[in-house]
Order: structure tokens, then sequence, then C-alpha cells
């Protein structure tokens, strides 16, 4: 058992050596045509890495020859592959606005926008990622009108969009949670003007009417009527929106109670 142990770790040592050997032997090749050829098959076999610095080299090398266009596109997407994204995106872009006429360069200005895309973070953090890439979607769109990725690029728009929507949200949300009521009536009523039809909409209604009515139940006397008022315009404005909705029966229950505040005065 140890014998054939040990001969098959000397087999792979010797695969892995001549395969080192094969590789350094492209890196210090000075017949560029091999070692283009070579670099597209470390690339095709995915083994990016050693396909990158071949690539690095013949861009330098071919520059102002037939091939340098080529070149450049498996640069880039070399750099994709390697998770090297906000690189990639760069170059990605460079290569359609330099080779406007090649048949990749739309593919390219795609790529660029995906790669800004996936740098976008989740809601919870700064959002000038997903602020960059919804500008990079709308040069797309301004240039490939009639682009196969329109479709794709309005998805990825979507979740975007969606992203910022619930971050506005948390972010109102938050106000309401830390019990700071006034500025959550406020953060909330951004939130629904700048998305209208907002998939929380119901949730941000609600809450605002018991923001108004916790602020109202905690106001100084000369402040409270007009809370109390405010509270009773929140409850018939989440009323009209969603007569149906699963918080009705509490939402009910907020307009007694803020009623009752006045003979509390």
């Amino acid at each position: 058992m140890i014998k054939i142990k040990l001969i098959f770790i000397l087999g792979i040592s010797s695969i892995l050596f001549n395969s080192c050997s094969e590789y350094q032997k492209v890196l210090k090749s000075t017949d560029l045509d091999y070692k283009f050829e070579q670099a597209v098959k470390l690339f095709d076999d995915e083994e990016y890495i050693k396909a990158f610095p071949l690539f690095d080299e013949l861009l330098l090398l071919y520059r102002g020859t037939d091939k340098a266009e080529a070149v450049y596109y498996y640069y880039c997407k070399a750099e994709y592959e390697k998770g090297n994204l906000l690189s990639a995106a760069y170059h990605f872009k460079n290569f359609a606005s330099t080779y406007k006429d090649n048949p990749k360069a739309e593919e390219c200005a795609y790529l660029a926008v995906y790669c800004h895309y996936m740098l976008s973070p989740k809601y919870s953090l700064d959002q000038a990622n997903t602020y960059k890439a919804l500008d990079e979607m709308k040069v797309f769109f301004d240039k490939y009108p009639k682009s196969t990725y329109i479709s794709a690029c309005i998805d990825l728009k979507t979740s975007l969009l969606d992203k910022l929507e619930r971050k506005s949200f948390e972010n109102a949300k938050l106000y309401y949670t830390t019990e700071n009521y006034k500025a959550a009536i406020h953060a909330f009523n951004l939130a629904l003007h700048e998305y209208q039809n907002s998939f929380f909409k119901e949730e941000i209604l609600f809450l605002q009417l018991k923001s108004y009515y916790l602020l109202a139940s905690n106001s100084v006397l000369r402040k409270k009527e007009k809370r109390i008022k405010d509270t009773i315009i929140a409850f018939n404005q989440f009323k009209i929106a969603f007569p149906e909705s699963e918080y009705k029966a509490e939402s009910k229950k907020i307009l007694k109670e803020v009623k009752l505040l006045r003979n509390q005065k």
C-alpha cells in the first residue's frame, strides 16, 4: 500500500513538473504566434491565472498589428475570469470604445456594465458602485439601443433599483426602530416620493401611521391635537391604499386609541 501511494505521488509530481516546465518554455519563448496560441489554449482550459501574463506581454508586443485586438479581447476576458472586476470593467469599456467596429465591441460594452453590476454591494452598504453601474447602463442603452443584451441589462437595472428601494425603506425603518418617530415620518415620505410604487408601500404607510400615533401619544399638550389629526389622516391614507391589509385590525386599534388621546388632554 505504501509503495502504491509512493508511485502515485511520484506520478503526480512528475506531471506537475512537466506542466511547469512546459509553461516556463512558453513564457520564455520568443515566438509570438506560438505564445499566443498557447495563451489561448490555457484560456480555453480555464487556466486564466497562467494565461493572463502571456496576454499581458503580448499586448505590448502586438501593439499596432492586426492581432492587437484579439490579444486585448483575451486580456480583458482573462481579467474578468480572474475576478478583477474593476480592472476588467475599465478594459472592456476601453476595448469597446477603441475598437468600435470589432464584432466583440458590443459584448465588451455589456460585460463592462455587468462588472459594475457585480461590484454593487449589498443594500446595507454604501451604494456608490450601484449608482456607477446605473450610469454605465444608461451609456450602454444610448449606444446600443437595439443590442441583444438590452433585455439582460434591463434585468440588471431592475435588480439594482430594487436594492436602492430596499435601502431607502430600511433607512427609514431604522428611525422608527430607534423611536425617532419624527425623522421616521419624514424618511417614509421621502421613500414614497422616490418610489411611488414601492414593493414596501404597505409596510411604509403602516409604520408611518404608527409613527404618527406614537409621536402624538408622547407629545406635549400644545402639539397633541395636530398630531392626533395627522394620525387620523395617516390612517385614512393607509385604509384607502390597502383596504384589505394584513395590518387592518391593528390600524383600526391605533385609530381607536388615538381618538382616546383627546379625552386625556
